[in-house]
């Protein structure tokens, strides 16, 4: 089977595994709470996160905190089918629905933003290996986003949603840690090799 096959396959599991967890917000906040004893999270003048869909862990509470601990918090948006830009935001009132499946976005006349070394990214997936691949929607966005490489990144998935390892192709991007409600687990952040 091809890689792009594999994907689909497990695009489909993962999506019907996810539909199956029970107290999602319970288990979120325990993947918060993981979240904020990082070094790296402690550490971080920056954290790019997004706004997550009702079926994903929760970031609602973790952007909140962010801001409430005095980071400069930044979301994206998906500017066209294959481009996204991060803006800095202060508060969920700078939010509208995007153009991604309706997922809340900051609004486009504010201040983008990019990463560097002190900058903290939370990477979303439909699930994550202990290797720290990722499975993402398939279009590419945070792919091309991770490749720039001067940040820490961190997965958020729920323990269901985590397999050993997931099949990569050259354009694929890891996370350097994932955390789910049970572990934070140490991944190296590496393109596959062949």
């Amino acid at each position: 089977m091809n890689i792009n096959a594999q994907k689909k396959r497990l695009r489909k599991e993962a999506k019907e595994k996810r539909s199956s967890v029970e107290n999602k917000e319970e288990l979120s906040g325990k993947i918060g709470e993981k979240l904020f004893s990082l070094e790296s999270y402690k550490n971080c003048k920056k954290l790019f996160a997004y706004f997550s869909y009702p079926q994903e862990v929760s970031t609602k509470k973790i952007i909140e905190k962010a801001l409430a601990d005095g980071k400069r918090v930044a979301l994206p948006r998906c500017e066209s089918e294959n481009k996204m830009t991060y803006y800095y935001i202060e508060s969920e009132t700078e939010l509208e629905e995007g153009n991604f499946n309706g997922i809340l976005e900051p609004k486009e006349n504010g201040e983008k933003a990019f990463p560097d070394e002190e900058t903290l990214v939370i990477v979303p997936a439909l699930a994550f290996g202990k290797d720290g691949s990722r499975l993402g929607h398939g279009m590419g966005f945070y792919d091309r986003f991770l490749a720039r490489d001067n940040f820490k990144t961190v997965g958020l998935c729920f323990g269901k949603l985590l397999f050993p390892a997931l099949p990569e192709d050259e354009f694929d991007r890891r996370v350097s840690l994932v955390i789910t409600e049970n572990e934070i687990i140490c991944a190296e952040k590496t393109v596959p090799q062949k």
